[in-house]
């Protein structure tokens, strides 16, 4: 057993998709993706679907691979009613640990796909809406974690400081690294976000050929200035082009190491810290 495959050993991915999906063609479906993830030795994978709740499938999963935690969430988009209190509920009621907010049908995402319309959190006077309190209330209730989402800027530090002034204490900004291409984030903004009590998340997709093609070393360089104790690697992968999300996350803790990065670092951010954010 090599260096890579010691990091693989309890680590936790935070973003993975799967099919079936009603957008786009995924990799392979849960079961697969989980069978593998436990194979190579992995702690934890939360499933991630933009348009339905997908912890009574990660309860179902689970079981079939009980030693590894198989993690559900909802995301607040249309499909789910957008910023809907009830589905929130209804999901943490079932063991759902992590809200995002809207992904897909954020207006900032849509703007930047170049459509009209979306979902925003905030009112006309840039304040939060009644339904992101009650949301934060099911969150803090059930110790869920506040995720971004697809979200704008203004936008996630409104929901961060909120979440901290309702004492969450699970809150993560969603892709930091690839919503700085959609939303103009900064890493030093990043910072800012993660010196108020939040992890700063990053996803192995930004370095990829097919997406931003993020130099390694500028994402080491990002999660250097933001804190190694605030930043949590993840893949976001699932998509039918890269490769399965398990396979893909020990790619990934290689061309970190490759490019510099010290394996207690990469530890922290694949292992120690999403298991922090998560509970587990």
């Amino acid at each position: 057993m090599n260096a890579i495959d010691d990091l693989m050993k309890g680590s936790v991915d935070i973003h993975v998709h799967f099919s079936p999906d009603p957008r786009v063609e995924r990799r392979s479906s849960a079961i697969e993706i989980v069978e593998q993830a436990s194979f190579m030795g992995m702690g934890g994978l939360v499933l991630k679907s933009h348009e339905y709740p997908t912890q009574p499938l990660a309860y179902t999963v689970g079981q079939l691979f009980p030693d590894i935690s198989v993690i559900g969430g909802i995301c607040a988009d249309y499909e789910i009613g957008g910023l809907n209190p009830s589905a929130v509920e209804a999901s943490a009621k079932m063991g759902s640990s992590i809200v995002w907010m809207p992904t897909y049908s954020a207006k900032s995402d849509r703007a930047y796909r170049g459509l009209s319309g979306g979902i925003t959190i905030l009112d006309d006077n840039n304040k939060l809406l009644p339904e992101v309190y009650e949301i934060l209330d099911i969150v803090k209730q059930y110790d869920m974690v506040l995720a971004t989402g697809h979200i704008s800027t203004q936008e996630c530090f409104a929901l961060i400081e909120a979440g901290v002034d309702a004492k969450v204490e699970r809150l993560v900004l969603t892709h930091g690294t690839t919503s700085a291409h959609w939303t103009g984030i900064t890493v030093d903004e990043m910072k800012a976000i993660a010196d108020k009590g939040a992890f700063v998340e990053h996803c192995i997709h930004v370095m990829m050929p097919t997406t931003y093609r993020l130099d390694p070393k500028e994402l080491i360089s990002a999660m250097d200035i933001i804190g190694m104790d605030r930043s949590i690697i993840s893949t976001d992968f699932g998509q039918n082009y890269h490769p399965m999300p398990a396979e893909g996350f020990r790619m990934g803790m290689g061309m970190l190491r490759e490019s510099g990065m010290t394996e207690d670092d990469i530890y922290k951010v694949v292992n120690a810290n999403p298991r922090a954010l998560l509970g587990i």
